[in-house]
């Protein structure tokens, strides 16, 4: 079940807006609820539920080739667990998989120290980078060499479709 553009609403208000307005930037909610649902039309979305709630969700959109743009990596602070985050790299994974992605693109406000750490520990390298961003790249080649991602692998082979 694709989540909702209200789900995607209600986790981006409570893991976004802090990072975004300390960056100087507004996060204004109708604002964001219209970008969603344009983001929807050309974005693939990979999502997590647990007990029917929606708990982290990340969608991708090609971008050049076989690079790919990943514009949202969200998961709720409750459930940033081992378990869901190797769910949600599991579907990213087998996204890749299916559609030839060969490299992801991701940009990051500089306030939001966790995903900038979580990039880094992927092997996510900066490309480029402004007062308020990085940007950052990965082959797939490399990514699936860092231990979560080969675990999550794994578990997209040994699961029946």
């Amino acid at each position: 079940m694709l989540p909702s553009v209200e789900e995607l609403l209600a986790l981006d208000a409570l893991t976004l807006r802090e990072h975004t307005e300390r960056a100087g930037d507004a996060f204004d909610v109708e604002e964001h609820r219209v970008q969603l649902r344009k983001s929807l039309e050309v974005n693939e979305v990979c999502s997590v539920r647990r007990e029917g709630k929606l708990v982290a969700y990340a969608t991708l959109r090609p971008e050049s080739g076989a690079c790919w743009f990943v514009g949202a990596f969200g998961t709720h602070p409750l459930h940033r667990t081992y378990a869901v985050i190797t769910e949600l790299l599991a579907k990213m994974a087998t996204l890749a998989s299916e559609r030839g992605i060969g490299e992801l693109k991701s940009h990051v406000y500089k306030t939001n120290r966790l995903s900038i750490a979580f990039h880094r520990k992927l092997g996510f390298q900066v490309t480029r980078e402004n007062d308020k961003a990085f940007e950052f790249l990965i082959g797939i080649r490399e990514l699936t060499t860092k231990p979560a991602v080969r675990r999550a692998a794994v578990r997209v082979t040994s699961c029946p479709r």
